[in-house]
């Protein structure tokens, strides 16, 4: 029996994919569940994770529930461990983006165990792309370098070039967090060239990975290597590429990022446009993440910037 389920997210009732209760599963049922975690990653792109991490954990809880009650052949059973893999590695990222570390981990832990029963290598890497963010930011640079290693070498001939750009830039940052220059200069590079061949279809998931992408994910690590002036003209940009304005969520974090690259270098007055720019995205805009960032630039900038006060006002404001 399908039955329409919902569960409410952004303001608004999101539906749950319609599954059986009982009988069988099949590969109708499969792209019903596609198509659920295809609506996730787009309002990922659109607004952010906040409240969206507990709607995916919803979802992957109704979908395990129709899967432990119903019965399916070895094909279905393949692509249902495969959907559940990809459904709990965008919920881990919308939990890391909400600041929920722990909870992420738990995901992605559970998404590798669906990707290991479904023989899927490349959902291991997806995975581990993001174990290796994570890294970056709690301050472990050995540990996402060697985490994105791993998934390069897991991926090995059998990857989109999107994925091995992506991949490489995590070690880009994994190495700018250990003040490694050369051999982030080298990843970033490596990158770009593997970027340059990537062409034709595109897995969904991988469409925010282009240049404006990679060009942010240098910014990120010419701040950590405390070059200031180059970060903060990688997030130019990144904020150049036409690309940028379809990931909303994206656009947030490099004015965000942009603004804290200019006040580091004395660029007082530009940066505050930037905070500005940052501010006018929050309404539609949610991710814990970049708006801890923001918070931290508004109090940096008060200390050194009378105009910022103005500012400071809008931000309390709007927050």
């Amino acid at each position: 029996m399908y039955r329409r389920k919902f569960v409410l997210g952004l303001g608004t009732l999101l539906a749950l994919p319609a599954l059986p209760e009982s009988g069988r599963l099949g590969m109708s049922d499969i792209t019903r569940i596609r198509g659920a975690e295809a609506r996730l990653v787009r309002l990922d792109d659109e607004h952010g994770s906040a409240e969206l991490a507990e709607v995916a954990a919803r979802y992957i809880e109704h979908v395990e529930r129709a899967m432990r009650h119903c019965t399916y052949g070895s094909r279905v059973q393949k692509s249902l461990h495969q959907t559940l893999g990809e459904m709990c590695a965008q919920t881990g990222w919308l939990s890391y983006d909400s600041g929920e570390h722990d909870d992420a981990r738990h995901w992605w832990d559970t998404g590798l165990r669906y990707a290991l029963l479904a023989r899927d290598s490349v959902l291991q890497a997806r995975i581990w792309s993001n174990m290796a963010r994570q890294a970056v930011d709690l301050g472990h640079g050995s540990e996402a370098v060697a985490i994105a290693r791993t998934a390069l070498d897991a991926t090995r001939n059998r990857r989109h070039p999107r994925l091995s750009a992506l991949l490489h830039s995590r070690v880009a940052l994994g190495h700018s967090v250990s003040r490694e220059k050369g051999r982030c200069g080298q990843s970033l590079h490596r990158a770009e060239q593997d970027l340059d061949r990537a062409a034709g279809d595109t897995p969904p998931w991988l469409a925010f990975c282009g240049p404006g992408e990679l060009a942010g994910q240098a910014a990120l690590c010419f701040y950590n290597l405390g070059d200031y002036a180059r970060a903060a003209q990688a997030d130019r940009d990144a904020l150049a590429s036409p690309q940028i304005e379809k990931f909303r969520r994206n656009q947030f974090a490099t004015h965000v990022s942009l603004a804290r690259n200019l006040l580091a270098a004395g660029e007082l007055d530009e940066g505050l446009a930037s905070g500005h720019q940052a501010l006018d995205l929050l309404p539609e805009v949610r991710s814990p993440r970049w708006a801890a960032h923001l918070d931290r630039f508004r109090r940096g900038v008060e200390t050194r910037l009378p105009a910022a006060s103005e500012f400071a006002d809008r931000y309390q404001e709007m927050t």
